[in-house]
């Protein structure tokens, strides 16, 4: 990259993630990309996450350290607090316990420079543990050799989004700072999906990017809120569902589509681990998406094994199983 590169702004909201944070706030540092300003969000953390991100405070990259007096109980408040104060034309979100290799940003920024119709530029990640070693790296949902970079359309990635959250993790994505006004602002509410529903408005707005490379390493501890929520089925059941909704209002669907996706969840929904009372509360509060019959099921079942034949067309790739 040039030294007229486009501002970016890092936005790193940290949350009681002390043990992470040094090495965190060192790899946004540490990238080879020539313009960008950091601003640190702490969520009134109760471990010793200021006593680190103080000695950053005079750092001439870093623009803004904010520490919330209360805990705010969301992430997504956290991410609207970093967009009022961010003046850059891209943005990455920098989750405080994940680490970047030094060519993110300048891999992605330059990705969205080159593809002005693109909303988002995203790469793959690998897992690690608490301690940074290597878990497994997440590249079997859209496998390719590394280096290769795909431009999906819009509304193909959108029906990709139906099924799995490919955007699993914030820190390996960049996005456009203008297409926010047209983000509804429903993820803020949200448990456990709010970042699905969040990258289905920004991939909404334009094409998406993806870079198969592993540039970012997304970490898994204790503390996480997705650890967590296997304790509460139901609830982030009830979360998807209104997403899925909210991105099928997007997708305009055939009604064969439907049929396929009705089917998907409710072979899903079977081996979910609910109750059966907690099943009935599903397809009765979302019958478009939880109300499937054993037909759905059926068509859901010969799609698949269309697609698995004519898997060239991508615009059939929702029918796909995780």
């Amino acid at each position: 990259m040039s030294d007229n590169d486009a501002l970016v702004s890092v936005i790193i909201p940290n949350y009681r993630h002390a043990p992470y944070l040094r090495e965190r706030i060192d790899s946004v540092l540490a990238q080879d990309y020539n313009c960008f300003e950091v601003i640190i969000l702490d969520d009134c953390s109760p471990d010793d996450s200021m006593a680190v991100i103080d000695t950053y405070k005079d750092h001439p990259r870093v623009t803004h350290v904010v520490r919330n007096e209360k805990n705010s109980g969301s992430t997504f408040l956290q991410w609207q607090r970093g967009f009022a104060l961010a003046r850059g034309k891209y943005i990455w979100i920098a989750e405080s316990d994940d680490v970047a290799h030094p060519s993110l940003l300048s891999t992605l920024a330059g990705q969205l420079e080159r593809h002005p119709q693109c909303s988002l530029a995203y790469c793959h990640s690998r897992l690690i543990d608490a301690d940074g070693h290597t878990l497994s790296e997440q590249n079997k949902y859209n496998p390719a050799t590394y280096g290769q970079v795909t431009v999906h359309q819009s509304l193909t990635f959108l029906r990709y989004l139906l099924l799995f959250n490919y955007v699993y993790n914030a820190s390996m994505a960049v996005f456009r700072a203008d297409v926010l006004p047209h983000v509804p602002p429903d993820y803020v509410s949200f448990r456990y999906c709010g970042d699905w529903h969040f990258w289905a408005s920004i991939a909404a707005a334009g094409d998406v990017v993806e870079v198969h490379d592993m540039l970012n390493s997304f970490r898994q501890h204790k503390a996480k809120v997705t650890v967590d929520s296997r304790t509460d089925t139901l609830r982030r059941w009830q979360d998807e569902c209104l997403v899925i909704g909210y991105i099928r209002s997007l997708c305009h669907l055939s009604p064969l589509k439907d049929c396929c996706l009705r089917g998907r969840l409710r072979k899903r929904l079977l081996r979910s681990g609910l109750t059966a009372g907690e099943q009935e509360v599903l397809r009765r509060d979302y019958p478009m998406l939880c109300g499937g019959t054993l037909a759905d099921t059926v068509v859901y079942e010969l799609g698949k094994s269309l697609f698995g034949i004519l898997r060239h067309q991508q615009d059939i790739g929702f029918l796909k199983v995780r």
